[in-house]
């Protein structure tokens, strides 16, 4: 398979590779559709419970409650971080 990449993001690669993160780029680039895959995949397992997540977090800033935005991002991070330890087991 061949891919033409924009020159910017080429050199982002080039860069990563250059700094010892990965052995070549292949593996950068297995890497990186990993990473999309497994975004892709939980967003897909998680689209019910998130869009009522999202409606109980409007109804909630209606009545005035509601957290920070880091708040927030953090508890999606973490959230992020176990399913995909979780996967990363059972594969």
């Amino acid at each position: 398979m061949t891919i033409r990449l924009k020159p910017e993001y080429e050199a982002l690669i080039q860069k990563d590779v250059a700094r010892g993160a990965y052995r070549s780029v292949e593996e950068f680039v297995e890497r990186a559709v990993q990473l999309l895959h497994d975004d892709e995949a939980l967003l897909h397992e998680s689209r019910h419970a998130i869009h009522e997540q999202i409606g109980i977090g409007l109804a909630q800033l209606d009545q005035g409650l509601g957290m920070s935005g880091e708040v927030s991002r953090a508890r999606l991070q973490n959230k992020k971080a176990a399913w995909l330890e979780q996967h990363q087991r059972q594969a």
